[in-house]
């Protein structure tokens, strides 16, 4: 059996970034740029473990975030993460975290071996 192709329409490019990398994470959106275009969204972060820079122990990647929320999303790989909330798990390959900032909260995370 033959498959048929769908012939889809042609997008053209409207904007193209490298991004701004720093050690394994490349930010690719941010306020200053395509992220005023993009409102609500205003970061676009992507996380590359495999690469020469090891990553920090999550003792060391705690930061705050408030007034906004954040969403992870893990196409390859897990991550373990943590929050001021008591909130804690490892997020797998396929798995969506949604973390509410309200007035605040600080959270950590780093790559998780073999899960």
């Amino acid at each position: 059996m033959l498959a048929r192709q769908i012939q889809q329409p042609v997008r053209e490019i409207a904007y193209r970034t490298r991004g701004r990398t720093r050690g394994p994470i490349t930010r690719l959106v941010s306020p200053s740029d395509l992220g005023e275009l993009i409102k609500p969204f205003v970061f676009l972060d992507l996380f590359d473990f495999d690469g020469p820079t090891p990553p920090a122990p999550m003792e060391l990647g705690w930061h705050p975030h408030s007034g906004i929320a954040t969403v992870t999303v893990m196409f390859d790989g897990s991550v373990r993460y943590a929050e001021t909330t008591g909130k804690a798990g490892v997020l797998p390959a396929g798995g969506i975290e949604w973390m509410r900032a309200g007035n605040g909260v600080w959270h950590t995370g780093a790559p998780s071996r073999g899960a």
